[in-house]
């Protein structure tokens, strides 16, 4: 009985030798690829890690930031790898430092796309795609565009909820109405566990009171 098993055994294995080796040959294959993509993310990542050192050195420089050189660092992140934390985190830099230097057009044409990006990202970015909706806000309240200000900040956020509530204040308070932005200030308190932010939002409140009492 032994016997006739393993002859049922072998005349099966050589009559279905040809499948078993492609079914070989295509895990090796599937092995491999998988293998050289892990290899060729991890390349990526370290390259970009190496441009956005440069990057922050530029930005740390002691002479002037020269805008353009940071443009076109961003623009290498990219094309080495687009997805990467370092890209997406240049591209903050650049927002906060074009908005410093008067190039509001520029931050704004940048956070809108820095955005878009990130809302299609899934969860592991959502700490980042939150901080790119309140930088957005913030510049959209610069520009007195307060309902686009107000229809990203009532979305729902993973992460920074006292600080969009604080931003939902700050647009009221530039809106003109100053008991709506009174009780976002408040809501951020309760929510906040930060004693620097707590100050700020006292601080907040108390120039909306002074505010009421002149007017």
């Amino acid at each position: 009985m032994n016997n006739l098993n393993l002859e049922s055994i072998l005349l099966f294995l050589k009559n279905n030798f040809f499948y078993f080796l492609i079914g070989l040959l295509s895990l090796a294959v599937i092995f491999g690829s998988y293998f050289v993509y892990k290899t060729n993310e991890r390349n990526k990542i370290y390259a970009s890690q190496e441009v956005y050192e440069e990057y922050l050195e530029e930005i740390n420089s002691l002479e002037e930031i020269d805008i353009k050189a940071l443009e076109n660092l961003s623009y290498k992140l990219k094309d080495i790898y687009d997805e990467s934390t370092y890209s997406l985190m240049a591209d903050f830099y650049l927002v906060k430092i074009y908005f410093e230097n008067g190039e509001e057009e520029k931050a704004l044409n940048t956070i809108l796309e820095l955005n878009s990006t990130l809302e299609g990202k899934n969860s592991s970015k959502s700490f980042l795609r939150d901080l790119s909706r309140i930088r957005l806000a913030s510049i959209y309240v610069n520009f007195d565009r307060f309902d686009e200000a107000r229809e990203v900040l009532i979305r729902n956020f993973d992460y920074y909820d006292s600080l969009r509530l604080e931003k939902l204040g700050d647009l009221e308070k530039e809106d003109l109405n100053p008991k709506k932005a009174e009780d976002y200030y408040n809501q951020a308190i309760e929510l906040s566990d930060n004693q620097t932010q707590i100050n700020l939002l006292n601080f907040k409140l108390s120039s909306l009171a002074s505010s009421s009492n002149v007017n």
